[in-house]
């Protein structure tokens, strides 16, 4: 009983003490100075915020049946492909009225230079990179089920009837990549329409 005591005095001296630093280390709420709607707008975007502030042009690629708009600014990385069909993964440096320019590198120099892309050259944007198919451990982890079965009961993998379903999930991993890397791009179409905005 005593013993109990003294690990109860123990633990509301250390729980006082923690509270005691805190107060100590804790500015006062209502002597906190408030952030400016600026700062705020920096943290979240800086690109955007840039772009507002400066009254920049940005690129709009707009869905127009869903009526809504992905905005790309300046520092934005941008992944799209051209009517020539080379695809760039950059950062848009400038946009002009009907064309954008980025920093792309040069194979053979191996320098950046500076690529300007007209808006009617662009006939695909990506909203992600492609997702490489990987064959591991982890894809044929759906096995290692079975093979603990039959190390813990004796159950043959070969006999049991969960094997297609380890089968199944093993053959569903690259196949799920394989398709969502057909849904990462949008085709510009009468349906996406690529534009350059003028901020106020």
């Amino acid at each position: 009983m005593m013993k109990k005591n003294l690990q109860l005095k123990g633990i509301i001296c250390l729980t006082i003490l923690v509270m005691v630093s805190f107060v100590n280390h804790a500015q006062d709420f209502h002597l906190r100075q408030a952030q400016t709607v600026e700062e705020l707008l920096l943290k979240k975007d800086p690109n955007r915020t840039y772009a507002l502030i400066n009254k920049e042009k940005y690129l709009v690629v707009e869905n127009l049946r869903l009526n809504t708009r992905d905005r790309f600014y300046v520092g934005n990385l941008i992944r799209f492909k051209t009517k020539d069909g080379f695809v760039f993964e950059d950062d848009i440096y400038e946009v002009k009225d009907s064309s954008f320019v980025v920093t792309a590198l040069n194979q053979t120099t191996n320098r950046y230079e500076y690529v300007e892309i007209k808006l009617d050259e662009v006939t695909k944007i990506y909203k992600r990179p492609k997702r490489k198919i990987g064959i591991g451990w982890q894809t044929f982890s759906p096995f290692g089920y079975l093979v603990f079965e039959w190390a813990a009961w004796g159950v043959s993998p070969l006999q049991n009837n969960k094997w297609p379903i380890a089968a199944a999930l093993t053959v569903a991993q690259p196949l799920f990549t394989i398709v969502s890397n057909q849904f990462r791009s949008r085709r510009i179409t009468e349906n996406y329409r690529l534009r350059v905005f003028q901020s106020f």
